[in-house]
């Protein structure tokens, strides 16, 4: 399959670029009003009840040490988000917690909050007795991609650098990345510290994990699993008190509850041929609650006292979590324990729509024809003319109280209230918003590397999204102190899986080459997720190839036409396409 050239998308970026600069003066008046709390809102704020200034994160758990490094490393952070609210003291506490909420409600850091605030456990030879008890593994945090493991170091160092230079190992002791890829020591643009904590399942490094063993451990499934199968010991997991699975939806596969019953059996097959390994590893960790069996190696790990003897707290969050999944974790998985989970749901209103996204984006598909047009996707509407109230008032309001609301099946627990829409818009946002910058997601089978060369050279400032080695990609995960957009702004370039989870503070655009992959749905709501974040604006635009028509080996002819598919995607979704000027 073919996609829209590099030229193509460095036009759409010269347009972007150019209305940044023209549009300086408004983007700072807009800016300004995004950081800053205004008579008027805060008003609103009392009449609501929202954002109590008694609560800080200190009364929700948060040692006043992590308390007073996160003021430190991020100066804007003044109160938690009605998320962080809910989530931090019960992420402190022990019980189960089943987490979905939409994108861009700080869930990500509000877990790392809540598991750095979590008691560090020890461990002792009882020969040798207490004096020589040695700290182990607090917290498992499993996660999809190695880029999403590396934004949680990367704002942990940023924590931890706030009141100077640490000592070696001492972010290592707190937290350590285990990964496939690039070994440290191939790295050579980070941190020392950075470095220290980063550990490839490969490399005669991993005996760090034994050494140091981190109070919190970040891996990706397949890491874990080499390490589990190779060298268990390595790893001592019998401390662990919490498992936190980060972007679950991403790693596992339901069967289809619709379909046809030749794809349900394909999934079925499938998944039993190659089971997913995050699969795998919970198996390991936990008993099935439904029929009590124990996976091979998890009994082998107990004989060698390097499981868990008693059962973790688990934590499973995203954005995006079908029904079916929901209720295998219950049941065919056996995972969770029915009526002893807290979950905290997002309850659905007539104020934001069903998928979650902030009415702050606005939605572009460009289709491009065989001939080399580009035009906007057929009943795109026309563009919004801004309003004055657009930068005096909330960008959203607050829910009615009749609102319908998702629920679960299984338990009756406490439902997530839906304050967020007003609530994140009248705090401050956990970063200051800087310098415009972009992102590119490309499919899985196109070469990054060949885009960005290509793209280079058109002129196009354009770098890969590589949280550790590369200064460019790691820098947008952290604010920028200019107040002035450049005339050539940044262009991330990254794959739709290494971007998920991904928090860009500053991020106003992201460009989408062709149609998202497998669940079409679910992975566009957590590309878009990417901006608008906080209440503030940003733009999806998605650049499509149009209709066409391809003769098979045996003549026969197949028509494609993913602007067709598009269309209906969005339309379920409830998103309205909106026309991009200078593509009519």
């Amino acid at each position: 399959m073919s996609f829209p050239s590099p030229p193509a998308v460095a036009l759409l970026y010269r347009s972007w670029a150019r209305q940044s600069v023209c549009r300086k003066h408004a983007l700072l008046r807009y800016m300004s009003h995004s950081s800053v709390v205004h008579p008027k809102e805060l008003l609103h704020a009392k009449s609501t009840g929202h954002a109590p200034p008694d609560v800080t994160f200190e009364s929700l758990g948060v040692g006043a040490p992590i308390a007073a490094a996160l003021r430190a490393a991020f100066p804007d952070v003044q109160q938690p988000t009605t998320m962080q609210r809910k989530m931090i003291s019960a992420v402190v506490g022990k019980q189960d917690i089943l987490l979905q909420d939409f994108t861009g409600t700080g869930k990500s850091f509000g877990l790392l909050l809540g598991l750095l605030s979590k008691p560090r456990i020890s461990r002792y030879d009882s020969k040798k007795g207490k004096d020589h008890a040695t700290k182990g593994i607090t917290t498992l945090l499993i996660v999809p991609h190695r880029d999403l493991a590396y934004q949680f170091l990367h704002w942990l160092h940023h924590m931890l650098t706030s009141a100077g230079e640490p000592a070696p190992y001492s972010l290592a002791s707190i937290a350590q990345v285990l990964v496939r890829g690039s070994p440290p020591e191939n790295l050579t643009n980070s941190s020392p510290r950075i470095l220290e904590a980063i550990v490839n399942p490969s490399s005669s490094r991993v005996s760090v994990l034994r050494e140091y063993p981190p109070h919190i451990l970040i891996a990706t499934p397949t890491a874990l699993m080499d390490v589990l199968r190779k060298e268990p010991e390595v790893l001592q997991l019998s401390t662990l008190l919490t498992v936190v699975v980060d972007e679950v939806d991403s790693l596992l596969q339901v069967v289809p509850q619709k379909g046809s019953k030749y794809a349900r059996e394909k999934v079925d097959r499938l998944n039993e041929k190659h089971p997913a390994v995050l699969k795998t590893v919970l198996d390991i960790l936990y008993t099935n609650a439904k029929t009590g069996a124990s996976q091979p190696l998890r009994k082998r790990l107990l004989e060698m006292k390097l499981a868990p003897i008693h059962r973790p707290q688990l934590i499973m969050l995203s954005a995006t979590m079908r029904n079916r999944l929901r209720t295998a974790f219950f049941g065919a998985y056996g995972w969770f324990r029915r009526g002893q989970v807290l979950k905290l749901i997002k309850a659905s209103s007539s104020s934001r729509p069903a998928h979650g996204l902030n009415r702050t984006i606005t939605h572009h598909v460009l289709v491009m024809s065989q001939d080399g047009s580009v035009k906007n996707i057929a009943g795109a509407r026309k563009a919004r003319v801004p309003t004055p109230s657009d930068s005096s008032e909330p960008v959203s309001s607050c829910v009615d109280e009749d609102e319908e609301e998702f629920i679960f099946d299984e338990d009756e627990d406490a439902l997530l209230d839906d304050e967020t829409d007003t609530d994140m818009l009248q705090a401050p946002p956990v970063f200051t918003p800087g310098m415009l910058e972009a992102l590119l997601v490309v499919p899985a089978t196109t070469s990054v590397r060949r885009v960005i060369f290509e793209l280079n050279q058109l002129g196009v400032n354009a770098h890969g999204l590589d949280l550790v080695d590369n200064e460019a990609g790691r820098a947008h995960l952290l604010s920028k102190n200019s107040d002035i957009p450049d005339e050539n702004p940044t262009l991330l370039v990254s794959t739709l899986a290494t971007t998920r989870g991904i928090d860009f503070p500053a991020l106003t655009h992201v460009f989408l080459l062709g149609l998202p992959e497998g669940r079409t749905g679910d992975v566009y709501q957590h590309v878009a997720g990417r901006v608008g974040r906080f209440g503030r604006r940003g733009k999806v635009i998605t650049i499509l190839e149009g209709r066409r028509e391809n003769e098979g080996k045996k003549g026969k002819v197949s028509v494609r036409d993913d602007s067709k598919k598009m269309d209906m995607m969005l339309k379920k979704l409830g998103i309205p396409a909106t026309k991009l000027e200078h593509f009519d």
